[in-house]
């Protein structure tokens, strides 16, 4: 592909044939690799440059309706989260009750498709119901703030970038034990 940019890609995801570019405008494209063309744009998605975009990748051990495949998340630093719609290229909710002012919170969006996690500078992990722009629940007890978070992709479980960490720092020492695993609060809703 010959494609020629006017400014710096900062993100890229891609999931089957659609590629999402963010760029530093604020934008985001919608990249069709079987036409090999951009087949929309969003200008000015945030007020600030997005720094996470996350398309809905789904699990092999769950099921989700096909339409949400069509979603994805992008965050901006002090702009929040904002889940958006393929099929419509329009913002459907936003998530702003974690703090996210000067570093680069990532969001997760979780296997089954119902639940939406966020970093945050408070030392917390934020998670989210996709219907509603409220938190769940307020994942405390990290040590700094939360840049990076995931979701076991086979039991209902949400993992830090500092609990990650942790976890490689005690294997390493041999230290593993069961109680190092974090199990989720949420996991009675996943039922």
């Amino acid at each position: 592909f010959n494609i020629c940019y006017k400014l710096p890609l900062l993100l890229l995801t891609a999931i089957s044939d659609i590629v999402l570019l963010c760029g530093s405008d604020r934008s985001i494209q919608v990249f069709d690799m079987n036409k090999s063309t951009v087949s929309s744009e969003l200008p000015d998605a945030h007020s600030r440059a997005v720094h996470c975009i996350t398309q809905n990748k789904g699990s092999m051990f769950s099921t989700q309706s096909p339409e949400s495949y069509n979603l994805f998340l992008t965050s901006a630093v002090t702009d929040g989260v904002k889940i958006w719609d393929l099929r419509t290229l329009r913002c459907v909710r936003r998530y702003e009750n974690h703090l996210n002012r000067c570093h680069p919170c990532s969001s997760a969006i979780s296997p089954c498709g119902r639940f939406i996690a966020s970093g945050s500078e408070d030392n917390c992990a934020y998670v989210y119901d996709i219907r509603s722009s409220s938190y769940l629940h307020k994942l405390q007890k990290q040590s700094d703030t939360v840049l990076s978070v995931t979701f076991n992709p086979a039991t209902p479980e949400v993992r830090t970038f500092l609990n990650l960490l942790s976890l490689w720092l005690s294997y390493l020492l041999s230290l593993v034990s069961p109680k190092t695993c974090f199990q989720c609060p949420f996991s009675h809703h996943l039922k």
